[in-house]
């Protein structure tokens, strides 16, 4: 009897460190595509409790301001972006935030189409 109790107190904690394992979800708070009719855009976005913010370029330079609130203390951080790919704009900003805000200012690189899109990890 001792034995299926204790084997069916283990897949119960299984589940749930799984199922805690498995509660942040990626969302994508904004995305803007560039073109020759809209060479530039700028935006800037409020994010409550982050645990990782990604944007993504692609044939774009973007310019991006993260400020962050902990409490009393502020972390800021702004960062420049001439290549595509994807960057955490919570670099160097400590974890477990109260607040956010992210500025983002982009402008088409080339003659075609660019894209820029800030996701969250909560």
């Amino acid at each position: 009897m001792k034995r299926p109790l204790t084997l069916a107190t283990t897949l119960v904690l299984a589940a749930a460190i799984t199922g805690f394992a498995f509660a942040g979800t990626w969302t994508t708070l904004k995305s803007v595509h560039l073109n020759a009719q809209n060479p530039k855009t700028a935006f800037s976005l409020r994010i409550r409790q982050p645990k990782k913010i990604l944007l993504y370029i692609g044939s774009a330079k973007v310019t991006a301001t993260t400020r962050c609130s902990k409490g009393t203390t502020v972390s800021k951080l702004s960062r420049s972006f001439a290549t595509d790919g994807s960057r955490n704009l919570l670099w160097h900003i400590a974890a477990r935030q109260d607040a956010c805000r992210v500025s983002v200012s982009a402008v088409v690189k080339g003659g075609h189409g660019g894209y820029v899109s800030v996701d969250v990890y909560r």
